[in-house]
């Protein structure tokens, strides 16, 4: 590539930063794009605009896929039809922030809101007279703990949401474990299979659940009916991934709901347990 000049400015004949002779628009040694040395604001703007077109177009492909074509998406991408739709994975996280994200807008105020000052104190009452036979030590420490919950229930909300993004993260291996063992016969799918279906499962449910979150600050209770989406986009996903017959994916589907819910319970309660733990030492 000749050396040019013009309003963004000189341009390399080596890459900026490999030194290796440019041949194109790229190096073909280390990726960089080629361009001038000086850049300009009309420049970096015309980036920016490529980075949002270009990423919001895959992004938005692939969102509108995962809702109407599950099984395809994932079948293509573990078949290796992979350079139209953004990475499973990354996907996955970009849902992930933009539920934290939307959670974040809610004050954990609103949370306790409903708790009136004389019922915490009626509560925090009934707690101290809560005994758990034989285990004195453990008995004192849910007194001091779920006491002080009740009186500073803002501090226990704030540790929850801030742990509850790594919790969350814990449902991607368990949820593909659960899969391996209800397809283990007929076994024509690998682990890596089964995580790539998980991946794109949860990250649906996580998206609906978003947007029910969203909703439900303008429109109430109505909007949590969008949580009756994930379970026929489940049914669909499996049966046309897993190939299975209309029984089989529904006592699948009962299957790995019951060994959700366990899951999630268990989740959830060393969740509650570590906020109390946290949360209450802040509070003190």
């Amino acid at each position: 590539m000749a050396a040019s000049s013009g309003s963004g400015g000189q341009w390399e004949t080596q890459c900026l930063n490999c030194g290796t002779a440019l041949q194109g628009h790229y190096c073909y040694r280390c990726g960089q794009r080629a361009g001038p040395h000086e850049r300009s604001i009309k420049a970096l703007c015309g980036d920016f605009f490529e980075m949002l077109t270009h990423a919001d177009s895959k992004f938005w492909r692939t969102i509108r896929r995962l809702a109407l074509s599950p099984a395809a998406l994932t079948r293509d991408y573990v078949e290796g039809r992979r350079m139209s739709e953004i990475p499973p994975v990354r996907m996955f996280f970009v849902v992930i922030i933009m539920m934290f994200a939307v959670q974040s807008f809610i004050p954990s105020r609103q949370v306790v809101t409903a708790i009136k000052v004389d019922d915490r104190a009626q509560t925090a009452g009934q707690v101290e007279g809560w005994q758990l036979a034989g285990h004195p030590r453990i008995t004192a420490w849910v007194h001091r703990h779920v006491s002080a919950a009740v009186r500073n229930p803002q501090e226990v909300v704030a540790v929850m949401r801030e742990w509850s993004e790594r919790f969350v993260l814990l449902l991607l291996p368990l949820s593909s474990g659960m899969l391996w063992l209800l397809f283990l016969w007929p076994g024509h799918r690998t682990l890596y299979e089964h995580v790539i279906f998980t991946v794109h499962s949860l990250t649906f449910t996580f998206a609906v659940f978003t947007v029910a979150v969203a909703l439900s600050q303008a429109l109430g209770d109505m909007a949590w009916w969008l949580l009756w989406w994930p379970p026929f986009h489940l049914y669909r996903h499996m049966r046309g991934f897993y190939g299975s017959s209309r029984l089989g994916t529904l006592v699948r589907m009962a299957v790995l709901l019951g060994m959700s819910l366990l899951a999630v319970g268990i989740l959830l309660s060393a969740l509650s347990l570590l906020s109390l733990q946290l949360g209450t030492q802040e509070a003190g």
